[in-house]
């Protein structure tokens, strides 16, 4: 699943992979680049710091009810 958020002035697709080890967020580069990975949580992590957990999930709820707000509050945190 993608969805489009604009980052820089630049048009960009978020994408989101979900497994049993681990949930990314991510810019997709298409099949020839790399990815850029926004958001990465192991799951160990949570089973470690359960605190975790939250953030975990306020993310995955953003990137599929506000894209554009997770890659600003993102982008904002990281300048």
């Amino acid at each position: 699943m993608r969805k489009q958020v604009i980052i820089n002035g630049k048009k960009e697709k978020l994408a989101i992979s979900i497994d049993q080890e681990s949930v990314n967020i991510y810019i997709d580069k298409g099949e020839t680049k790399e990815p850029v990975h926004v958001v990465y949580y192991h799951l160990d992590e949570v089973e470690e710091d359960a605190s975790v957990a939250i953030p975990m999930v306020n993310a995955v709820h953003l990137f599929h009810t506000n894209p554009q707000e997770l890659v600003d509050r993102i982008f904002k945190f990281r300048k």
